[in-house]
């Protein structure tokens, strides 16, 4: 049965451009073009709490595993926002990017923030130090173009680039690990099958399942548009998803990745370009029941599918 709508939530006043589910998937953060965060109850649809501060639209945020830490991006500020989730307030506001921002990503405990930017760098920050300039531990520089999506994991970061790469780097040293995709500019990547496997969304329309091991293309999925946005895709063990142009998502079976095209599901429901999604964190089991995905679109609208 095709993925049904539980919760259609219309908080923000314009575009979302970012909704993630916290770690234990029972809140939602959303980002928006409105300025706001919004924090929502994922099982109720229910409003929590607001986050006032940035004076741009929200175009990235992330937050840390144990949820007491949130971090966010404004765009055109050009800054990178610490947030204490359960007060609501601001805690640190890092700056140092010379063009706007666009993507971050949180440790587990919330002590260390990458951020990526139109400047062509990726940032890493000490949210520890107590000052700005001391709190920048690295500035890596490789791109040739504007930083598109960020994974940060124990001891790898990894960063896509509208320079046609995804560039892996030892969270140590800075050292670069990995460079790859040269070509279409990347808009998305994410570390999926227990982390085997890169999913990497480019500008010309494709959805690449990449083995970590090798380099090489698992499985392709297309059908979707995304030409002009950064759309943000997600996976699970069995199924694709990614927003799309048209105003639809798309998910597809992960074992029918060699048919171009083939979309299990088209999913309607929102009426403006479907920027972002996500899978609930219990449907990263195949075996599991209730919430299965979010997606959030410039219309202002958030769903929650099971």
């Amino acid at each position: 049965m095709a993925p049904q709508i539980r919760h259609r939530l219309d908080y923000h006043r314009g575009s979302v451009n970012s909704a993630i589910f916290d770690a234990s998937g029972s809140y939602i953060f959303t980002g928006g073009q409105d300025k706001t965060i919004r924090l929502v109850n994922s099982t109720t649809g229910d409003l929590i709490q607001t986050y006032l501060g940035h004076g741009w639209g929200v175009q990235g945020i992330a937050v840390s595993k144990d949820s007491n830490s949130l971090a966010s991006c404004g765009g055109t500020d050009r800054a990178v926002y610490l947030w204490d989730v359960s007060q609501a307030q601001l805690t640190r506001k890092l700056t140092g990017h010379s063009q706007h921002v666009d993507c971050v990503a949180i440790s587990d405990n919330g002590s260390i923030i990458v951020s990526g930017s139109f400047d062509k760098t990726v940032r890493v920050w000490d949210t520890r130090s107590s000052n700005s300039p001391q709190a920048l531990l690295q500035s890596l520089d490789e791109s040739k173009d504007g930083i598109s999506s960020l994974v940060l994991t124990q001891t790898e970061i990894i960063a896509s680039s509208i320079d046609g790469h995804v560039r892996t780097y030892d969270i140590r040293t800075g050292r670069v690990l990995i460079e790859s995709f040269g070509g279409q500019p990347v808009v998305c990547v994410r570390i999926v099958a227990g982390g085997k496997c890169l999913l990497v969304s480019s500008m010309d329309g494709s959805i690449q399942l990449v083995d970590r091991a090798d380099g090489k293309a698992l499985a392709a999925f297309s059908g979707h548009i995304c030409q002009s946005y950064r759309i943000q895709c997600d996976a699970n063990d069995s199924l694709v998803a990614s927003g799309s142009e048209d105003g639809l998502v798309y998910v597809w079976d992960v074992l029918r990745g060699d048919e171009s095209g083939s979309a299990k599901y088209r999913l309607g429901g929102h009426s403006g370009i479907v920027n972002t999604v996500e899978f609930h964190p219990s449907a990263k089991s195949d075996n599991s029941k209730g919430q299965a995905m979010l997606s959030a679109a410039s219309d202002g609208s958030v769903i929650i599918w099971e």
